[in-house]
């Protein structure tokens, strides 16, 4: 069976380049029937924080990338670590500090050559006598990242290693070890870069924040994973939106790009508002309870960011709006004054019966006061929509009448006519 695993650090908070590295690693497995687990690599001990564990697992929960099993955490396998490291001695594998110190020294083999059978680039070679022995067991007496990480690969049923490409001159080490402990090597796969829209290294000046962040500016976790499938990575039929579960049907290694990926923050942005206009009412209405569903309905294909909803909601929910200078000017005029006083008789026959009823009784009265005012279409709506909203463009005005209320309508039309 198909075992892969994430093993970020804690040392930070999950950062978009750990999440794609953590959803190929998902998406590989579930492809294959396998299993997707997580491995928190917390033995720097100096700079890992519980805080920042709590954001990987919130943030990877939050994601739908769901560990199968509970996740493992590495320095509790610290002296699992250093039986191994004396294993290496016994055999002679490895070598105490000739300087004294407690660290462990491994023989590294100093003929030959280490192939990497990548599956994403190939076969890459290294010449064994490039590397020098390199330490296991470090001076202040724990196990190094390199040993570590093997020993915990192995020993875990880890089959395939998909990670970023800056792993593989970790690579050769880590198989060196493999080998002197006698463990079956798993497949590699090493993924490309993301870099910014300048071609650079990834940071935060290109949008890499954290998840944590992404969410708190309104982005969707479907869109985030949604993207980032995308970076590196494209399906055989060249479809752009997709949903987890498409994305895991589709996904396999096979179809992953050799070249770097640009980070595009727009793009993101693009895919968001594709995924908000596919969101149910039900589930937009859970993060703003306050709101009137039929409200979320009319302002939801506007949206771009989950967070965007109070402002374009805003037009129906201010208690009052004010005109600037150049609004009153066009609200004095003797055609807006017209505009106004035909609603104000009229406008009571709107509020009665369901809801599509009122929209239709809406639209019927500005037809009726374009005809009975002989006024263009622009010299009725634009005034109306000043008066109701203080803006120039938003929702369609019947729906504006309804959804504002009879007493908010009354209340802006009769402000507009004191300006």
């Amino acid at each position: 069976m198909v075992k892969v695993r994430f093993a970020p650090s804690p040392t930070g908070n999950l950062h978009i380049g750990s999440v794609r590295t953590a959803l190929f690693n998902y998406l590989f497995a579930r492809h294959h029937g396998g299993k997707f687990v997580l491995r928190i690599e917390d033995t720097d001990l100096e700079r890992s924080r519980q805080e920042y564990t709590d954001d990987i697992l919130s943030g990877l929960e939050w994601l739908s990338l769901s560990s199968a099993e509970p996740p493992v955490y590495q320095n509790s396998r610290r002296e699992l670590h250093l039986e191994y490291v004396d294993k290496l001695l016994q055999e002679g594998r490895a070598y105490p500090d000739p300087e004294g110190s407690p660290a462990v020294f491994f023989r590294v083999p100093a003929d030959g050559e280490t192939v990497i059978h990548d599956l994403v680039k190939g076969d890459i070679v290294f010449q064994n006598k490039d590397f020098k022995d390199q330490v296991i067991r470090k001076s202040d007496g724990s196990a190094t990242y390199n040993f570590a990480v093997v020993l915990d690969d192995a020993l875990m049923g880890i089959t395939h290693i998909i990670r970023g490409e800056d792993h593989i001159s970790n690579t050769p080490k880590q198989i060196f070890l493999y080998n002197a402990l006698g463990f079956a090597l798993p497949q590699f796969a090493h993924i490309p870069m993301i870099l910014g829209t300048d071609r650079s290294k990834l940071s935060k000046r290109h949008g890499a924040t954290s998840i944590n962040e992404y969410k708190k500016s309104g982005f969707l976790p479907e869109a985030i994973v949604n993207y980032l499938a995308l970076l590196g990575w494209t399906p055989a039929d060249g479809a752009e939106l997709m949903s987890l579960a498409e994305l895991c049907q589709k996904f396999d290694l096979d179809r992953v790009s050799k070249s770097n990926s640009i980070f595009d923050l727009e793009k993101l942005r693009w895919l968001n508002a594709q995924k908000l206009k596919n969101l149910s009412l039900e589930t937009l209405q859970k993060a703003y309870p306050e709101l009137d569903i039929e409200i979320l309905k009319i302002i939801k294909d506007d949206l771009v960011l989950l967070t965007d909803v109070p402002e374009k909601a805003k037009v129906f929910t201010l208690p009052k709006i004010e005109y600037t200078d150049e609004q009153k000017t066009e609200l004095k005029t003797d055609s807006a004054h017209q505009v106004f006083r035909e609603l104000q008789e009229k406008i009571d026959i709107i509020y009665s019966g369901a809801i599509e009823e009122q929209y239709g009784k809406a639209q019927a009265l500005i037809d009726d006061i374009v005809k009975n005012t002989g006024l263009k279409k622009g010299q009725v709506f634009h005034p109306l929509r000043v008066a109701l909203t203080a803006q120039k463009s938003g929702p369609g005005l019947k729906f504006l009448l309804v959804l504002l209320g009879r007493e908010k309508v009354k209340e802006r039309i009769q402000n507009a006519l004191g300006c």
